[in-house]
């Protein structure tokens, strides 16, 4: 996990909210804008962005539509599907405990800062959840969009008739408490030190059913080298969204630094720490896909121009009389 630096979140967290808002006739888009997070994380699911600005959307989406309900009605209209790599592990665990030990371990990869714990004493199992000190504050939205989520997943893994013997939120309790019964199957209880669910600890050693946990310590393998390898450099997100606006023809330093929550300043304070500028790393990029491109011998000399970024034939022809010829 990075501790370092600002706290990001995959863009997948957010699958559910275009439809959650649109049905409060409210407007994604403009919502993204005000939280400072780029349209494209409603259709890439895995572009960073700051778990900070995650909070402050859902917030304020919460407020504009009048529902102190918004997080739960979100996690009902998202797939099971996007805890990614995360969810396929703990699939694969042979039992509950397992699964939940597997989200403890590498949940993180999902939202940093965004922290959960399992305590069992023999009798009762406490999975809780917190947020890591700096945040947004009230972040209630996300953590009961994360408490329902879970509560969808483990009834995904054990069946619809599992239930948890208790829901505890820090929050104080909303004055329209329908949602949270007909949402999560029974009432929470609120302002308790905690956020968290609870269950028997005998649920933790039930199976999940078709669970394969030689297939399950081949993938935790594989998603422990890719969370860390995600989590490694700033500078290779900075390069993955380089690449993903190229194209666009929109890609500055100013607008990359806009994807993650910060200013240019901070962009190139990340970057210069790991010997690395924007201006490097955006000719690399441009190079290597230059290379790609002409290999492939399908793109005209236009296109690749405009796959590239540039605003015209020209300016790519500059480009590439500047860079050795071999390169390019």
């Amino acid at each position: 996990m990075m501790h370092d630096s600002i706290p990001m979140a995959r863009s997948a967290v957010l699958d559910g909210f275009e439809v959650t808002a649109r049905s409060f006739g409210l407007d994604p888009a403009g919502l993204l804008r005000a939280a400072r997070i780029p349209d494209a994380s409603l259709r890439d699911a895995d572009l960073p962005i700051p778990t900070a600005s995650v909070i402050t959307l859902l917030e304020q989406a919460s407020a504009a539509a009048g529902t102190p309900s918004f997080g739960l009605l979100m996690a009902q209209a998202r797939a099971i599907s996007v805890l990614g790599p995360v969810a396929l592990l703990m699939r694969e665990q042979p039992d509950l405990r397992g699964a939940l030990s597997s989200l403890t371990r590498l949940g993180w990869a999902q939202a940093e800062a965004l922290e959960s714990a399992l305590e069992d004493d023999g009798e009762t199992a406490i999975l809780s959840f917190s947020m890591a000190p700096g945040l947004p504050y009230p972040a209630n939205q996300t953590i009961e969009l994360t408490i329902a989520a879970i509560v969808r997943l483990l009834r995904h893994f054990l069946g619809p008739d599992w239930s948890p013997q208790m829901l505890t939120f820090s929050h104080r309790r909303p004055a329209d408490t329908g949602p949270y019964v007909r949402l999560l199957g029974l009432m929470p209880v609120f302002r308790l030190e905690r956020n968290s669910i609870v269950m028997l600890s005998a649920d933790l050693d039930r199976p999940i059913a078709h669970a394969d946990p030689a297939f399950g310590r081949q993938l935790e393998r594989l998603v422990e080298k890719a969370v860390r390898q995600r989590g490694a450099a700033r500078s290779q997100q900075v390069s993955d969204a380089i690449r993903r606006m190229l194209p666009t023809g929109l890609c500055s330093a100013p607008r990359v630094a806009d994807m993650f929550g910060i200013d240019r300043r901070t962009l190139h304070r990340w970057l210069a720490a790991e010997g690395q500028s924007y201006s490097q790393l955006l000719d690399q990029i441009r190079a290597t896909l230059c290379l790609q491109y002409r290999s492939e011998g399908s793109h005209s000399l236009t296109e690749i121009a405009q796959l590239l970024g540039f605003s015209s034939l020209s300016a790519y022809s500059r480009w590439r009389r500047i860079r050795e010829s071999s390169t390019c």
